[in-house]
């Protein structure tokens, strides 16, 4: 794929400075920030105008009720098709700010990075149509009762290994069904028998599990459309 358009979103610069610094490559021009937000108003302005691909969105620290401005901006960035989103905590794994973020229609959330360009990766994956998710907030989320990693995928034939990608992928159930060539009913059921399978409460939880369990590594990239 070609050089993925970001925008940043922050409500100050110093925030803003912090998730460029993690967009950083260097010599890799891969992903590019090509603008930069302060608000959900202009975070959506400056999608369509630049025409990014991913927005990677700030939201401070602590609990969902202190980044209000964040989790707003998600919501009405969700709104724009087809932006994918990003989101960013600054504290260590916070499953009520996952949640809230992730309810909100981020397509996945990760602690503050510590490493330079920590956010290149995560953001390649966002934007190639997978759901990102740090590791201790997964184990967080989905509980101690999930089987290994190793193990989930032999849980399943591959209908549904097929059904936990297009879960992974964010397909809404009429999507679902027009794919497998089932009634809506019929796919309705399908993923109810995914997610009880895979000990997971909703299909955040699965599309998370399904990067860890190693679903989508086999998957290539998707060819660079024209801009």
């Amino acid at each position: 794929m070609g050089t993925i358009n970001v925008v940043v979103v922050a409500g100050d610069d110093a925030s803003a400075v912090r998730l460029e610094a993690g967009l950083d490559g260097g010599a890799d021009i891969s992903v590019a920030v090509v603008g930069r937000a302060e608000d959900g108003r202009s975070a959506v302005e400056a999608v369509r105008r630049l025409r990014a691909e991913v927005a990677v969105v700030g939201l401070g620290r602590g609990d969902p009720s202190r980044s209000p401005a964040g989790l707003t901006a998600i919501r009405e960035l969700a709104q724009v098709s087809p932006v994918r989103i990003l989101a960013v905590g600054d504290d260590d794994a916070d499953t009520d700010l996952a949640v809230a973020a992730l309810s909100a229609g981020a397509h996945g959330f990760l602690a503050r990075p510590t490493e330079p360009s920590g956010l290149l990766a995560p953001v390649r994956a966002v934007a190639s149509g997978h759901s990102v998710l740090d590791g201790p907030l997964l184990c967080a989320l989905v509980g101690s009762a999930m089987p290994r990693d190793t193990e989930l995928l032999g849980l399943l034939n591959p209908q549904y290994r097929e059904l936990w990608r297009m879960v992974a992928d964010g397909l809404d159930t009429i999507q679902i069904a027009e794919r497998l060539y089932v009634s809506e009913r019929t796919a309705k059921r399908m993923v109810a028998f995914l997610l009880r399978r895979l000990r997971v409460a909703n299909r955040i939880q699965a599309a998370a599990l399904a990067g860890q369990a190693g679903l989508l590594d086999d998957r290539p990239a998707p060819a660079a459309t024209a801009t």
